[in-house]
């Protein structure tokens, strides 16, 4: 383009979408869609996004971009179509949606300075005045010391520094100045040597050999390393590697760099997530149900079109080979692969098995991994070095080229949808809409579909495949269950355990084989409670009891991380009577290990496998046979395969039916079939123990008799009497601050506001949230549900909120009470 260059940018946290800035003469060439710019806004300076680059002068005066900070875009045109749409339809700024497409870590953030310029005594007493937080402010700098607002504001004691500031600013008495911080992480960069070019002939390496065996046998050592490992092919050693190997220092290689034998030199290396699970390997032949889903995923991939995919295949059916296969076959039509799972470190099996198919071509992406390992695989990802990406629901936004198909395994767990933290997108949902973008088939496998991919997929919007039997023959679990009710009448139970199901589990160890115990509630006891008056121990931030865990011997609360010791004398009435009510894993596993001292067994939940690898280890350890049984919360019950589990027990099946939710019993059918599921994989028949005090309840009915196609049109039926999703779109809005009665005020301005709007959704009054404080933080809800004939991408509903933002601000409403827009929203409470 010629002449004067304009660029509109997405900056994280403004509510505009895009801001424009004229871009300098120097930069015309630099500034383009999909780099990171810093730009000025009010006084400071902040990271945002280039949208589009264009020559429309606008009829307002213009800054300009200040510096240009990616050499190349960071930001791939597939992707930012992608971010594009989920700041649309989650109701969420640009600039947030393209910040979570980037790894965490590449944030840049500026500093402000605060300096004194002014020795003007007089004028500083006037502006000072009575302020004791300007005299501390004032104070502070005199010693003409520079000091940013964070260090201004701990020495203030105060909780905001900001007004002050500014009228010291206005006044000439302080001066304040930006600075660009660099990113928490790039490239790690290692020293390594290697032999410089006249030394690879052998006839001069024998020469200096000679001479250095004589005189210097240490760096005679590293020369022969050097020349060891020219010969394997390595062009450099890396300096630490190369020390311990030839039994030298680093200062003996540096003695070789002067004599110009070798050359040091910084060299780039890969951080990479080690995966420490490991199997032995099976052969594998397709079934005729297989290759049949197989045939209808490579016609997809090979008309290059896009095509949802729902596979519903029972448990042990085979799906993951599919996948292999399905990642093969658009591998070798020169295209890539994105794998989306519910949590990597929960299905290690998985992983390995991917990368077991596909070697160097794999790589993951996760959480769990270090900020460096996360940015190397996202970087050489974007370089084109990974052909497949195995990744949880971030993964959505790799930058992929060529992309070829989609895979979304266990598509209905909730994991996918991010709850805490904007944008709220669903990363299943995201994958559809990625797939719709860039024409490219995308295949949902589960056992329990989501309701909503249930529905699209026998409505027609989705193809239907199916597995419908085990691999191998196998056969689905038998189920028994107990009554806990009844169990208890006749005193027949060992804490938390039946008779029947200690004496179930005692059968399997004597027989060598192996049980998964589920319990879904983490800890030692759900709660403490006075016998005498019913005080229960509640967090002082939260509207939630806290748990005992023994290992720490702490309360501690699951939502804010709180702790406190245990008391000893009630603090309402003064009575001594303290009881741990409940069970969690840890009572759980002490019961167990009463009842059965023989029995080895393995606790795996989130307090047991805080330790990076640890998922790994465990589920290592458990499929070696170190342990008999292996106990835990959900994380058991997802996508683990172990011939030798021949018995799941559940300890408590009807909890989560309990919860008030419209998906508590979709999520309890999904919960039980999957767990169920781990039984009986092998040439072993399986069995399930569900324990529960409604044995009857419908649902545990279903379970029982693996009639998941029967709960489900049961469920679309009642969901769509009732307008609940998939028939609607819910939307809801959570109020949330320090002062109650300014939360409670807050949604009621958005109500009044939103009350007002063209007819194409329904609403209910707001009411306090089920957990009405958290964090010291008060919590109101308003729900909606939207007609999606009436706004299937969600402009309509963006503009009302946004109305209803302008309009309570018009009202008064405080800024210090936070607005939380949840599209879809999985978690109600």
């Amino acid at each position: 383009m010629a002449g004067k260059l304009y660029a509109d940018i997405a900056v994280p946290s403004v509510p505009k979408d895009t801001l424009t800035y004229a871009v300098p003469d120097g930069l015309h060439d630099d500034v383009q869609p999909g780099v990171r710019v810093m730009v000025p806004l009010g006084r400071r300076l902040l990271m945002g996004f280039v949208i589009r680059v264009h020559d429309r002068m606008p009829d307002f005066a213009l800054k300009a971009v200040q510096q240009v900070l990616d050499p190349a875009p960071v930001i791939i045109p597939e992707v930012m179509r992608l971010c594009d749409w989920v700041h649309r339809y989650y109701v969420c700024g640009l600039g947030e949606a393209l910040k979570a497409a980037l790894p965490q870590g590449m944030d840049v953030d500026t500093a402000r300075y605060v300096s004194l310029c002014t020795a003007d005594e007089e004028l500083i007493s006037r502006v000072i005045g009575r302020s004791k937080t300007k005299a501390a402010i004032v104070d502070a700098l005199r010693t003409g010391e520079v000091m940013t607002e964070e260090e201004l504001l701990a020495l203030s004691g105060v909780r905001s520094i900001g007004a002050q500031l500014r009228e010291l600013l206005m006044e000439g008495v302080v001066q304040m100045e930006s600075t660009i911080e660099r990113p928490a992480v790039r490239a790690k960069v290692v020293l390594a040597v290697r032999l410089l070019d006249p030394w690879l002939r052998r006839e001069k390496l024998a020469e200096v050999m000679d001479i250095l065996e004589s005189r210097a046998p240490k760096q005679a050592n590293i020369v022969a390393t050097l020349w060891k490992h020219h010969g394997q092919g390595h062009r450099t050693v890396h300096m630490a590697d190369l020390v311990r190997e030839s039994r030298a220092s680093s200062a003996q290689v540096r003695a070789l760099e002067e004599k110009e034998i070798v050359e040091i030199l910084e060299e780039e290396v890969t951080r990479e997530w080690e995966i420490r699970y490991a199997e032995k390997k099976k052969k594998i032949t397709l079934t005729a149900a297989q290759r049949s889903v197989l045939s209808a995923v490579t016609a997809a991939v090979d008309e290059e079109r896009h095509q949802g995919m729902l596979l519903y295949g029972v448990t042990g059916s085979g799906k993951t080979q599919v996948y292999i296969e399905a990642i093969r076959h658009t591998l070798a039509r020169g295209r890539t692969a994105l794998v989306l799972v519910p949590e990597i470190s929960l299905t290690p099996q998985f992983v390995y098995r991917i990368r077991e198919a596909f070697g160097r071509d794999v790589t993951v992406m996760h959480s769990r991994m270090s900020v460096g390992e996360r940015y190397d695989a996202w970087r050489l990802t974007l370089a084109g070095e990974y052909r497949v990406i195995v990744g949880v629901r971030s993964a959505v936004f790799a930058p992929l080229a060529n992309l070829g198909l989609i895979v979304v395994d266990e598509e209905h767990e909730g994991s996918y949808k991010q709850s805490d933290s904007v944008p709220r997108y669903h990363g299943r949902d995201a994958a559809i809409m990625r797939g719709w973008l860039e024409g490219v088939p995308v295949l949902l496998g589960s056992a329990t579909p989501s309701a909503e991919s249930w529905h699209n997929a026998r409505s027609g919007k989705y193809a239907w495949l199916e597995l419908p039997d085990r691999i191998d023959h196998a056969v689905l679990p038998a189920f028994e269950t107990v009554d806990m009710a009844e169990a208890r009448r006749q005193r027949l139970l060992r804490g938390a355990f039946s008779q029947t199901l200690v004496e179930a589990i005692r059968e399997r160890c004597s027989r060598g084989e192996a049980s998964i115990i589920l319990h879904n509630r983490r800890g030692f006891a759900p709660h403490v409670e006075c016998r005498d008056c019913g005080h229960v121990e509640e967090c002082e931030n939260c509207s939630i009891s806290m748990t005992f865990h023994k290992d720490s011997g702490l309360l501690r609360c699951h939502y804010c991380g709180a702790t406190r010791k245990v008391p000893v004398i009630c603090p309402d009435c003064g009575g001594t009577d303290l009881d741990q009510v409940g069970a969690g894993t840890q009572r759980v596993e002490e019961d167990l290990k009463g009842a059965l001292p023989e029995a080895r067994v393995l606790r795996m939940d989130a307090d047991s496998t805080r330790r990076k690898g640890a998922h790994d280890l465990l589920l290592t350890a458990f499929g070696q046979g170190e342990a008999d049984v292996l106990l835990g919360t959900q994380m058991v019950a997802k996508g683990l395969d172990f011939d030798r589990v021949t018995l799941v027990g559940v300890v408590a099946a009807e909890q989560s039916l309990l919860i008030p939710d419209f998906r508590s019993a979709e999520r309890t059918m999904q919960l039980l079939t999957q767990v169920a599921g781990r039984a009986g994989r092998g040439d072993r028949a399986g069995t399930v123990v569900l324990q529960a005090s409604q044995p009857e309840h419908p649902v545990l009915q279903q379970v029982r008799r693996h009639d998941y196609a029967g709960f489900m049109e049961s469920e679309l039926r009642s969901r769509k009497t009732l307008y609940y999703p998939p028939f609607s779109r819910m939307v809801q809005l959570t109020f949330s601050g320090e002062n109650e009665r300014m939360v409670e005020q807050a949604a009621t301005f958005y109500h009044i506001s939103l009350g007002k709007e063209e007819y194409f959704f329904s609403m209910h009054a707001p009411q306090p949230a089920l957990l009405s404080r958290i964090n010291r933080r008060y919590r109101w809800q308003l729900l909606l549900r939207v007609e999606k004939s009436r706004d299937g991408d969600g402009r309509k509903l963006g503009d009302a909120l946004r109305r209803a933002e302008e309009y309570s601000l018009r009202q008064g409403r405080s800024k210090t009470v936070h607005v939380g827009i949840d599209v879809d929203p999985y978690n109600m409470m």
